[in-house]
């Protein structure tokens, strides 16, 4: 692919690069390397356990939403995309030693919630030529990267024609120049250097606002293609459904934009009823979990996290015939997958006919991880060789597009930490408290005394915001939508005494001036009392038999999917690749809130009603008005993405010093 030549060409240039660039007469330690993203902070914590390797084996990840520097004040996720390259390089000359087949595969959501790929016109024209430094062998398509024609055009010519074949998508068509084309490939046959022959498809889920210039076919349709037909015509020893879609849903859905299914999950359906014979894998993405699912005994679904967190492993045995297979018959110094799938409800009446051996591993995307896993390092610090040639300039071009797009400008120093679904509502450590004291500061017009109303969806905001230095690419992240303020002038102020709460009924979501039932603790933040004990299905990212020593840990993903619960300190099962305590992540929050700013219960006449401008038609029908009466608030210049970079010049420019966090 044309990845090879390229990486190697650039890796060969590098001394002659690195000494342009001044680095030459810097002091290089000979045995530890520095920490990749300068402002980036490494986690105090190892991994223990080696992964499992089998015949076939899979890197995978979804939904890094433009998250290649890592995340700088998160220690469980400090590396950047230069040593995830490092790392994936590392692991392909190791499955070459022990003679397995390794896959590198991506499925989708490739912008939207960073800086890297949000400062653009369009998004994506940086990070795109970013993110493909890594040789990705599948890749399929995400919602996000659909929304924006101009977004979808520049992935169409940064990736799906520089990946060619190894980009797929069976259901996306998108319009070009009038026709309905292909955004990748539909299908690909593959034979690995060892002999496996897979066919691979990709699938994107329907269940999302689609564009006018977009289709995205349903499972009905996709088998009555003749593409289709012949590709399942063709003899085969697994099937790889790669997708953006949840792995953990059903084939039928009731789906929030009126989708009834799930074009991922249906077709998987199709293959265990019509090719029973044939073991199936399924990656899947989009609900931003991690998540391993069991089908049956010869197939299941592993789904790798969100915003380059987590690097999904996955080892499969007992799926190579034995007559064609040319790689290792038995695999000696390193684990083998042992476990086996069982389906935990009956769903269908198909039955499986092969035994498939496997287990998964979920990564904390750090540089910790990374080195122990490839070079076997064990701390306490990673050694120089972790890093290849390539890995170091795909780093440097990172930080040299951060400072291009001004991302590493620093706004001040965040006092705390901010939590979107970990503190309760209305607490001080929960981030809408801390939006609406932003928005009471710096959405203000001429004239400031006004008596205002100002609105806000809390969905704009995507993540948290984390203790340490506040830089214009850490505001990006947790707010990345730029919608200009409006409003209507002078409007009664009894008639809009319960917008926010009609708004709020719009979305089934209870009010935000109801009384949460939640109580603030002493620290304001949803830490488990029982380190162990986390919500059903997912927390965020505690160390296992692995480390068990609660004090050492981070705050971080504990993780419940069918093979094992690591919320239970006993479990061998654990698909944790590191623990963490578990911190809660379930508190709820309006999906709309208010501010209030001078006004006066009992004197208040009149209001300006202040909203972000995609909030607008629900506005207007609320309260009966016309276009023509919504004029902008402040300058165009001033949207949602800048409201929180003015708020951190004004109050967080005090400290001195400046220190992260957990």
């Amino acid at each position: 692919m044309p990845w090879s030549s390229f990486a190697w060409a650039a890796a060969l240039a590098l001394p002659a690069a690195l000494a342009q660039d001044g680095d030459a007469d810097q002091p290089k330690s000979p045995e530890i390397a520095p920490r990749m993203q300068p402002d980036s902070h490494n986690t105090t914590h190892w991994p223990t356990s080696p992964l499992p390797w089998g015949e076939l084996n899979f890197i995978h990840t979804t939904d890094t939403h433009g998250w290649l520097e890592g995340h700088l004040n998160e220690v469980n996720y400090g590396a950047d995309w230069g040593d995830f390259v490092s790392f994936v390089q590392h692991m392909r000359d190791k499955a070459d030693r022990l003679k397995v087949d390794l896959l590198v595969v991506d499925t989708g959501d490739i912008v939207t919630g960073n800086g890297l790929s949000d400062l653009t016109t369009p998004q994506g024209y940086e990070s795109n030529r970013l993110f493909r430094n890594l040789e990705y062998d599948l890749l399929t398509i995400g919602n996000n990267d659909l929304y924006n024609s101009k977004v979808t055009g520049q992935i169409r010519e940064d990736i799906v024609t520089y990946y060619d074949t190894n980009y797929l998508s069976s259901n996306v068509k998108v319009k070009i120049n009038g026709k309905d084309e292909p955004i990748g490939k539909p299908y690909k046959h593959i034979t690995t250097k060892h002999g496996l022959r897979i066919t691979a498809f990709g699938f994107t889920l329907q269940d999302f606002k689609v564009p006018k210039n977009v289709t995205v076919q349903g499972a009905d349709d996709i088998v009555k293609e003749d593409w289709f037909k012949n590709a399942t015509s063709q003899p085969v020893d697994l099937y790889l459904l790669i997708g953006h879609a949840d792995i953990g849903q059903g084939c039928k859905i009731n789906g929030k934009y009126k989708a009834d299914h799930n074009p991922l999950i249906c077709m998987k359906d199709w293959f265990r009823k019509n090719k029973p014979e044939v073991p199936l894998q399924v990656l899947g993405g989009h609900s931003h979990t991690r998540n391993f699912s069991c089908y049956d005994s010869a197939s299941s679904g592993l789904e790798s996290g969100r915003y380059a967190d987590t690097v999904g492993w996955l080892a499969l045995r007992d799926v190579a015939p034995s007559k064609t297979w040319k790689g290792s018959k038995t695999l000696t110094n390193v684990p083998t997958p042992t476990k086996t799938c069982k389906p935990h409800q009956s769903t269908s009446s198909y039955s499986a006919q092969k035994t498939v051996h496997l287990d998964r591993r979920y990564l904390d995307f750090n540089r910790q991880t990374f080195a122990y896993h490839a070079i076997g390092a064990k701390g306490p610090d990673v050694p120089a060789k972790f890093d290849t040639p390539f890995g170091r300039h795909v780093t440097k071009e990172i930080q040299a597009t951060r400072r291009h797009l001004n991302l590493t400008a620093e706004l001040g120093c965040a006092p705390q930490s901010y939590y979107i679904a970990s503190s309760p509502y209305k607490c001080p450590n929960n981030i809408y408290t801390l939006v609406k004291s932003a928005l009471k500061t710096t959405v203000n017009n001429k004239n400031a005394s006004s008596a205002r109303l100002i609105l806000f969806n809390t969905y704009g905001i995507r993540y948290d915001l984390y203790q340490g230095p506040f830089t214009v690419g850490d505001a990006e992240t947790v707010s990345p939508y730029p919608d200009v303020f409006r409003y209507l002038a002078n409007i009664p102020y009894e008639k809009v005494k319960t917008l926010e709460c009609d708004l709020n009924k719009l979305k089934k979501s209870s009010c935000d001036d109801e009384k949460w039932k939640e109580k603030c603790n002493s620290h304001s933040l949803g830490l488990s009392t029982n380190p162990y004990a986390g919500d059903p299905q997912q927390n965020v990212l505690t160390n296992d038999a692995r480390d068990l020593d609660n004090d050492k840990r981070n705050p971080g993903h504990v993780t419940k999917d069918d093979f094992g619960d690591c919320s239970d300190r006993k479990s061998a099962d654990c698909g944790d690749d590191t623990r963490h305590i578990a911190r809660v992540e379930n508190y709820k929050h309006p999906y709309y809130l208010q501010v209030k700013v001078n006004i006066d219960e009992g004197m208040t006449k009149t209001v300006d009603v202040v909203f972000p401008d995609a909030m607008e038609t629900d506005v207007l029908d609320i309260l009966k008005r016309k276009k023509e009466e919504v004029k902008d608030y402040k300058d165009k210049s001033f949207t949602t993405r800048e409201f929180l970079k003015e708020y951190a010049k004004s109050a967080w420019n005090k400290n001195s010093t400046c220190k992260i966090g957990q």
